[in-house]
């Protein structure tokens, strides 16, 4: 999420990191982080190598990695971040869980970013992008299970389009989506007939308005018999303990999105 990585920025330009000096290539990699990841890479290295134990530069090597598509190496670095980030110092902490569990998710590990983020949750209760974080991983674990949701949709890059099932699974795909590692918020909706099949467009923009784009979903229901979708069966799913408690709780949420997880925990526990 940008702005997390501009937040993450503006901290550590402001505040004074737990007493440390920071090293200039720090500074230099930050400078460089869109105009030229690789050299920010190297200059987060030599901090690094300077002052192995700031926090930052693990960060930051995290989201290079991630743009370059490397998602195990980000893992590591983002551990590696929040292991040394015992401050927290502006919610810094907070925003690494998020980028670590996110992580996971997009590689569709959904039991590891279950953990994470339910870890995360647990240490900072207060914090609502963990919570909304932790919620949509519950809920693309059912629906990619039980209500025929494609796995494949659980990524930052936009397709074509998207074939849904519920209207729901739509807002949940595009809560996951990025430009320019941006996420979207939808401005506006048309519902369209394209191939004698219905579509709902939704019409989004990336938080700064720089950029803008349609989402199509293929609706996969009968628009005159099922309104807002198929009926997904959750009871069987929420009883059953065979099923990981994630996608236990993701029923859950489907049947009351207002739900109380770290209540509805305590109800699953045997």
């Amino acid at each position: 999420m940008k702005f997390l990585f501009y937040s993450f920025c503006f901290v550590l330009l402001t505040v004074n990191v737990c007493g440390q000096t920071l090293p200039k290539e720090f500074f230099d990699g930050m400078d460089l982080m869109e105009s030229n990841p690789e050299a920010a890479k190297n200059n987060f290295k030599l901090t690094i190598a300077k002052d192995s134990l700031f926090h930052g530069s693990y960060h930051f090597l995290g989201v290079i990695s991630l743009a370059e598509k490397k998602p195990d190496s980000a893992i590591y670095y983002f551990k590696k971040s929040i292991s040394l980030n015992t401050e927290n110092l502006r919610h810094t902490r907070e925003m690494t869980y998020v980028r670590l569990f996110n992580t996971y998710a997009y590689k569709h590990d959904l039991r590891n970013a279950f953990d994470i983020a339910w870890l995360a949750y647990k240490l900072y209760p207060n914090n609502n992008v963990i919570l909304r974080g932790l919620e949509d991983i519950c809920l693309w674990a059912f629906y990619t299970r039980h209500g025929g949701l494609d796995i494949s949709y659980l990524s930052t890059a936009i397709k074509d389009e998207y074939v849904v099932n519920t209207i729901p699974q739509e807002y949940l795909i595009v809560r996951k989506l990025k430009i320019k590692d941006e996420n979207l918020h939808v401005t506006s909706q048309s519902l369209v007939v394209k191939n004698k099949a219905s579509y709902d467009v939704l019409n989004c923009a990336t938080a700064s308005g720089k950029d803008t784009v349609s989402i199509n979903f293929k609706l996969n229901w009968d628009m005159n018999k099922e309104f807002g979708g198929k009926p997904i069966p959750t009871a069987d799913v929420i009883k059953n303990t065979n099923y990981p408690v994630y996608e236990r709780l993701g029923a859950i949420l489907t049947t009351n999105n207002k739900a109380d997880l770290k209540v509805e925990m305590e109800k699953l526990r045997p």
